[in-house]
């Protein structure tokens, strides 16, 4: 059969052109060959598609018909290899997913959805530039204020509470206020980090600036520096629930300490297959994976 996409496109780079040698030389082939595939679609279609005029030919009636359908078919043709490299981008098992915030907990957290989808890849980071930020599948991180928009999706609010030595007089308190610490030695995390800002926020909205001894993001390091008696430190309440053992913790009781975790996706362009379901696991199960988690350290209601 004559009549095929290569044929076509020879044919329309022969009308472009309007010249035989110049459009064998553009295609890369022999004029013969060029010159049988033309007049193998004349004889398929019986009509005559070009008319010599001096050195150059000219479309045909016939050929502007012909020109006007291959036009519409290579539309078709390159729309449909699009949509085969999306289907092929869509089904890709790699997901690149930035961990902001409980940096901590979300590793075992995702141990399940990998057994469950044993193909996925993930390449999880911590990115240190908005630049490479937008460059990942999925984010999941923390704020005070709340997050509206059409890429990402609140997945809780998380009280803060203060931790201090067991041996403290607070400890067998309901809750305490955090104005009774403004005395007090404070472990926080490093400048930059949400929950410094956040401590340094809520002291000030309370007339008093935290006087910060020691700096970490760690839980485990935080709670053992408050274990020796070296300060008091406000902490997440669920997803630091490892920084609670062995440490009186306290709710909050003077002012609201709280902040969102939010899980937020990449706007330009389509998530592959993987990473839409590895969204719509962290959407479903990651808050109760937390509570129960935090439930045997800390019981919530």
């Amino acid at each position: 059969m004559k009549l095929n996409f290569t044929s076509l496109q020879y044919f329309q780079k022969v009308a472009e052109l309007e010249h035989m040698t110049k459009a064998a030389e553009a295609l890369h082939i022999a004029q013969p060959a060029l010159s049988r595939t033309i007049r193998g679609l004349e004889e398929e279609l019986n009509v005559t598609l070009f008319e010599h005029q001096g050195r150059n030919i000219r479309l045909t009636r016939d050929g502007h018909i012909l020109l006007k359908h291959s036009q519409n078919l290579l539309k078709e043709l390159a729309l449909m290899e699009q949509e085969f490299k999306d289907s092929r981008d869509l089904q890709q098992s790699t997901v690149k997913l930035a961990i902001l915030t409980a940096t901590k907990l979300i590793p075992s957290f995702l141990i399940q959805f990998k057994k469950e989808h044993p193909e996925a890849i993930l390449e999880i980071g911590r990115p240190d530039s908005s630049t490479a930020l937008a460059k990942m599948d999925l984010s999941i991180f923390s704020d005070t204020e709340h997050i509206d928009n059409e890429h990402t999706v609140s997945l809780f609010r998380e009280n803060m509470v203060l931790i201090f030595p067991k041996t403290d007089r607070h400890a067998s308190l309901p809750y305490v206020s955090l104005k009774d610490f403004a005395e007090s030695n404070f472990i926080a995390a490093p400048k930059g980090f949400l929950l410094r800002d956040m401590l340094e926020q809520y002291c000030r909205q309370l007339d008093f600036t935290p006087n910060i001894v020691m700096e970490s993001d760690n839980p485990e390091t935080v709670r053992e520096f408050v274990r020796a008696g070296l300060g008091v430190a406000m902490i997440p309440q669920m997803t630091w629930h490892s920084g609670l053992q062995g440490v009186a913790a306290l709710p909050i009781g003077d002012i609201e300490c709280y902040r969102y975790l939010y899980l937020s996706w990449k706007t330009d362009g389509k998530l592959s297959l993987t990473a839409v379901l590895l969204r719509e696991y962290i959407v479903d199960h990651f808050w109760e994976f937390v509570r129960s988690s935090a439930n045997s350290v800390f019981p919530m209601e």
